[in-house]
């Protein structure tokens, strides 16, 4: 009942599934046809491959067979020779030196005699001669007790037969010193009775040479072995000892059987007998996936292929059958990624910069900006911001469009924040986000990037580049350089580093400049110099050039230089839709100038001992700009503090130094330059001190550089010439 139950709702899910019932028909009627097509192509090659065997087999055979037959035709003739010149012992030597130097396929020959056959020679006697490696011959009585010839096969047989005898293969160690097989026929006298034998040695090494020619196929081995099991030619492995048992058990020395070697491998072995008078097998073993590997990879293509088709087709049945179905899930899920992305381009807006001007208070800086995406997300980047009289900002852009390229611009942007909270130096800061954005970067995602860091009071541009874009510099005055005409611009010197994102181990390098006052820094994404028009037209570097200078003529501020450039890009790709993203950021520079009312300079040795000497220099100048008391010890207190800082971390224990501390006034601020000759140090570049932790749980140190941060109203350091410069500045006069 269990299996009628099963079977009728196998039958139920068919009737209900037409067009799956379909598709497993046409699966099945594939495989089968594919199976007997497989094994009748199957069938067909063997039968080409026991042809094709037997005819390389016979070539082999024929090929060995003459080489055998040629040795065994001269040896015959010449016992004959032998034979007829008993009665000239010595005269042996010369027989068997010219038997040898007149037949090169043979390695040695000896003539080996009856014991005492000639008494005045000894019980033993054999005339030997031998090639050796240099084509030299080499003659010698070879026999003695320690060579014992009468008790060899190459003796003992030929004479116990009465006919020519191939021996088993030995190693000769005395006279021809190599792996031998010796063809010998015994000598008669006149009388008709056996009086010595006369033998060939040959070399196996040529056996080699003949086995490894014209193989079928690569991995064919091939083994020539006598009836007594022992190995003429090819390598003594574990696939040999197994042919060898097998035939052993068949007991017929020409056939063909299929066997398996230890790994499992099916192995199809050919073997058939050299003849004539020799015991001699020649064995072919061929591996199975070699003969059939290629009909069993085009028996898998084929019916892959075939399988794919059905698979084709009943996904185009399904997704047909399910049309409906789909569009309102599409319809539904287009709608909630609009949702979504319309939230994340208001999250994308929000972290750029906003504030036009974004300083109203300064006088030294204008910055303007604008972020234009291609699709409802970009993967362009900008930030800048003020911190320690630094104006730290940089452009990006991320590689592809859309949602990741979106993602990953926040990570880069959020990167660039945190690491340049306590950061001024580019170079690092691009190095940190470099090690950051390579960990787990397997979409292999980069992004090309400038980072920027102005140093307000000074006008001094450190910079570092990832493969960006090199800025543009627009000079808006001419005094810099009398030779130049007002609104010049030219691109920055920039080092061509790799991309973030690709090495975690590259090293970027710092560059810097002098940014001239009244100077406009222009920085944007390679979506303005490629945005195209309908004939593929690219903006290019040259067109934005133009525009920029014409900016410049113009004396037109960062708004209005970044407005005019959006308007050129839209006339020129007039209908053409956008192709990437657009981002631009102009930084217009004008130096501050301070007009001293007085400026005076205090130098200190690097002794906490010489804080004295400050508390009075401050004292006095405070009285000379008429501070009022509270706000005189706040500047003594801060300006202290700094002071012992430098003296404390600028200078190692036990090396002595000068610190030069310069105090300037123009009647409504103060500022307080302590300059030193020590190692780099930099106190903006300290953690403030956490004052919410308990006293148990807060790090030593941070809190003189918190109070001066607290008292003055800005600090900034620069390392200028070998020199630290620390700068506090400090309103007296409100």
């Amino acid at each position: 009942m269990k299996k009628a139950s099963f079977w009728n709702r196998i039958i139920q899910f068919l009737k209900k599934n037409l067009s799956l019932s379909i598709i497993i028909s046409a699966a099945l009627l594939v495989e089968l046809t594919s199976a007997g097509m497989y094994y009748s192509a199957q069938n067909i090659i063997q039968k080409m491959v026991e042809r094709l065997m037997q005819r390389e087999m016979n070539a082999i055979y024929l090929c060995i067979r003459n080489q055998l037959t040629k040795v065994e035709v001269t040896v015959d003739n010449m016992a004959w020779v032998v034979s007829d010149d008993l009665a000239q012992p010595d005269s042996m030597f010369v027989s068997v030196r010219q038997f040898v130097e007149y037949n090169p396929a043979v390695l040695g020959s000896g003539i080996t005699f009856v014991p005492d056959y000639y008494p005045q020679k000894g019980r033993w006697f054999e005339p030997y001669a031998v090639r050796r490696d240099d084509g030299t011959i080499e003659t010698m009585q070879l026999a003695s007790a320690d060579h014992d010839y009468l008790q060899m096969e190459f003796f003992t047989t030929p004479i116990a037969k009465n006919c020519g005898h191939w021996c088993e293969p030995y190693m000769d160690k005395d006279g021809a010193k190599a792996m031998v097989t010796t063809y010998s026929i015994p000598v008669h006298d006149t009388k008709g009775e056996t009086v010595a034998v006369f033998g060939a040695d040959i070399s196996l090494d040529w056996l080699d040479g003949v086995m490894e020619e014209s193989k079928l196929y690569e991995s064919t081995q091939r083994f020539l072995v006598t009836d007594a099991g022992h190995l003429l030619a090819g390598e003594d492995n574990t696939t040999f000892r197994n042919a060898l048992h097998q035939l052993n058990t068949d007991g017929d020395n020409e056939g063909y059987v299929i066997m398996t070697n230890e790994k499992g491998e099916k192995l199809h072995v050919f073997y058939h007998p050299i003849g004539g008078i020799t015991n001699w097998v020649l064995i072919n073993i061929l591996h199975d996936n070699e003969v059939f590997g290629k009909l069993r990879i085009v028996r898998i293509s084929l019916l892959l292929m075939a399988l794919a088709g059905l698979l084709l087709i009943g996904f185009i049945v399904w997704r047909t059958s399910r049309n409906i179905e789909r569009l309102r899930r599409v319809n539904a899920e287009k709608e909630r990624i609009d949702s979504e992305l319309s939230v994340a381009r208001k999250i994308q807006k929000e972290m750029i910069p906003k504030t036009f001007p974004p300083y109203p208070e300064r006088d030294d800086i204008d910055v303007y900006s604008s972020l234009v995406p291609a699709r409802e997300v970009g993967g362009d980047l900008l930030d800048y911001f003020i911190r320690d009289e630094k104006l730290f900002f940089c452009i990006g852009d991320v590689s592809g469009k859309g949602v990741p390229s979106a993602m990953l611009m926040a990570v880069i942007h959020s990167l660039f924040r945190a690491f340049s909270a306590h950061e001024s130096n580019p170079a690092r800061i691009m190095q940190a986000i470099n090690e950051a954005s390579c960990q787990g970067n397997e979409s292999n995602m980069f992004v090309t990037m400038f980072i920027g860091v102005l140093d307000l009071p000074t006008g001094r541009l450190r910079y570092c580049d990832a493969g960006h874009d090199a800025p543009l510099i627009i000079d808006h005055s001419s005094h810099s350089a009398p030779q130049k005409e007002a609104g010049q611009c030219s691109m920055l010197n920039v080092t061509p580093n790799l991309p973030l994102g690709v090495f975690d181990d590259l090293k970027y390098g710092l560059q810097e400049m002098q940014m001239p006052t009244d100077s406009t820094l222009f920085l944007y994404t390679d979506g303005l110099t490629e945005a195209k028009r309908a004939p593929k037209q690219m903006f290019g570097l040259q067109r934005t050039k133009e525009v920029i200078c014409k900016c410049a003529q113009e004396q037109l501020k960062p708004q209005q230089i970044l407005e005019a450039i959006s308007e050129e890009v839209e006339r020129f790709i007039g209908d053409a839709e956008q192709s990437d993203d657009l981002t631009m950021i102009a930084i217009r520079f004008t130096s501050k100038h301070f007009d001293s009312i007085m400026d005076e300079t205090l130098i200190l040795k690097n002794d906490i001992h010489e804080v004295t000497k400050l508390s009075t220099f401050i004292k006095t100048m405070a009285e000379r700009l008429n501070i009022e008391k509270s706000l005189a010890r706040q500047l003594r207190l801060a300006v202290e503090e700094a002071v012992v800082n430098v003296m404390e971390y600028a200078y190692p224990p036990g090396t002595e130094g000068d610190l030069e501390i310069r105090m300037m006034s123009d009647g409504n601020s103060l500022k307080i330059m302590i300059i030193d000759s020590g190692v780099p140090f930099d106190p903006t570049a300290k953690k403030k001190a956490d004052t919410t932790l308990s006293a148990e749980d807060r790090n030593i140190g941070g809190l003189g550089i918190l109070l001066v941060r607290e008292l003055m109203d800005i600090i900034n350091y620069e390392r200028e010439d070998g020199r630290n410069i620390l700068t506090l500045i400090k309103t007296i006069n409100k």
